[in-house]
């Protein structure tokens, strides 16, 4: 591309950048469901915005483009890596703000259609991961994760060790991921892995998630009794909690060109559910939809490729006009969260 337009300009032709916009990488009419992968894969490749100099309209773009191509360059030959923020700080009068850095990145990459990480652009640790797992990183550095760490980036790992046997992936730090640590969790659920994204997870996040369900599956073919489950997911029995377990599970459709390295397709829904409400959940305590949760909810309804008894999941919290919490559990004579992932965890039958 950087050759290219040297040629152009030493030519005297118009400089042009083509590259996939903000707009259409979070079109979902251009990702589709791949039967094959089980997973968002994206269907229009073809390029639909033009960054042209000169140019009256918004000759910036194009300045800001050719910036972040000329950082990445740079990172690549120096073979060192840098944060977004890093970027960012590298030109802050041209950039402005850091939302122009990331969409810049964010459409160079997708244009490579390679992950942000191949340009040697990594975001800031956002995830934590607690359990029976050793990372060693590429530095030769070891991370032991019996106590809470921030989730390292995916290149930067070169190996995992682990006696675990599942992961179970909560949505929330502070209400979940931090209180069931606090109850000792991993020592009454043996042989587990805990992991949070903090809502929405970054990149670092679902990658960790999809090399640990490969090495339990590696493990388990190695042993000739494969668990085909191994990953699970905990989140809020809301739509907005089953939106971020579909992007675990299925891949986002911003990132949908990596989708092969981001979701987890085997990832099992172990809770919270509505049919837990009677038995776990003081009715009480239940919160009424808001009119973003029936929005969010009529948007899931639209994704033909999730299971049914999702769907039916949604319906019901539509029917009623309620949604729980994780933070629900926990109120009812049934026992507290540990119990309940107990209880989940023996029956096979109680996930979705």
């Amino acid at each position: 591309m950087i050759a290219k337009l040297l040629h152009d300009l030493a030519n005297g032709y118009p400089l042009v950048i083509e590259c996939v916009s903000k707009a259409v990488r979070k079109d979902k009419t251009h990702t589709r469901y791949d039967d094959q992968s089980r997973t968002l894969k994206r269907t229009n490749t073809s390029t639909v915005k033009r960054l042209r100099f000169p140019s009256l309209k918004n000759p910036k773009s194009f300045a800001v483009f050719v910036r972040i191509l000329e950082i990445c360059h740079e990172l690549l030959i120096q073979n060192i890596t840098a944060t977004k923020r890093d970027i960012y700080y590298k030109d802050v009068q041209l950039f402005v703000n850091q939302n122009t850095v990331d969409q810049a990145i964010d459409e160079l990459a997708c244009l490579f259609r390679v992950p942000r990480s191949c340009l040697n652009v990594i975001a800031s640790a956002k995830g934590l991961v607690a359990g029976a797992l050793t990372i060693i990183r590429s530095d030769g550095v070891t991370i032991d994760c019996l106590i809470p760490r921030a989730i390292p980036h995916a290149d930067s790992i070169r190996k995992i060790e682990s006696t675990a046997d599942i992961v179970i992936v909560v949505e929330k730090e502070v209400a979940t991921f931090h209180h069931l640590l606090s109850i000792n969790f991993l020592n009454k659920i043996n042989s587990c892995i805990l992991i949070t994204g903090k809502g929405y997870p970054d990149i670092a996040t679902r990658q960790l998630v999809k090399l640990l369900d490969n090495h339990f599956k590696r493990r388990g073919n190695a042993s000739k009794s494969p668990n085909s489950t191994c990953v699970f997911g905990f989140f809020d029995n809301d739509p907005y909690g089953i939106d971020i377990l579909c992007v675990y599970k299925y891949g986002s459709t911003s990132m949908s060109f990596d989708s092969q390295n981001l979701a987890t397709p085997d990832m099992q829904w172990i809770g919270l559910h509505c049919r837990d409400w009677r038995t776990f959940v003081a009715l009480d305590k239940l919160l009424p939809m808001t009119f973003a949760d029936r929005k969010k909810a009529l948007g899931l309804l639209s994704r033909e490729y999730l299971p049914n008894s999702w769907m039916t999941e949604i319906c019901r919290m539509l029917f009623v006009g309620k949604k729980a919490e994780l933070q629900c559990l926990g109120d009812k004579d049934a026992g507290d969260v540990t119990d309940y992932l107990a209880t989940k965890l023996k029956n096979p039958k109680a996930w979705l």
